[in-house]
């Protein structure tokens, strides 16, 4: 694919992608992280997008979504950072907020020292599971 098409691609992806209020985002192609691409031995596979909207002057946040180059929007991955405080207190904290959708937060994770403190949004749960290669995870997804 050449550059121009490439572009094309990223173009019509990226409307789906990001919510209709983000001005000027920062869209890269990208793959794998020890791809070919960036001299890894990793065979190539899908390509991402990954736009990066810099609201820190305006309102103090930033914003991350991660797509398929499909522009399937049921399958984006967005983070949002700010500095915030952990309810209750007045300490303001580094927070990480993982979105289920434009409007809908999965969970808010704070900066707590050396820890991190997860909080699942309401109607959210935390699930174990185990990884194919036999690690313990948990899944974050809506209350079922």
């Amino acid at each position: 694919m050449t550059e121009m098409q490439s572009n094309n691609a990223s173009a019509d992806s990226k409307a789906m992608c990001m919510p209709q209020d983000q001005q000027n985002p920062d869209i890269k192609l990208i793959e794998h992280w020890s791809s070919p691409l960036y001299k890894g031995d990793m065979p190539p596979g899908d390509r991402f997008l990954m736009s990066v909207v810099d609201r820190r002057d305006s309102n103090g946040q930033l914003f991350v979504d991660v797509g398929g180059e499909d522009g399937d929007i049921d399958n984006i991955l967005t983070a949002s950072f700010e500095i915030s405080n952990l309810p209750g207190s007045r300490d303001h904290t580094q927070v990480l907020h993982l979105h289920i959708s434009d409007d809908e937060l999965g969970m808010t994770i704070f900066k707590q020292g050396d820890r991190y403190i997860l909080r699942p949004e309401t109607g959210m749960t935390i699930r174990p599971t185990v990884l194919p290669n036999g690690e313990r995870a948990f899944i974050l997804g809506a209350e079922q």
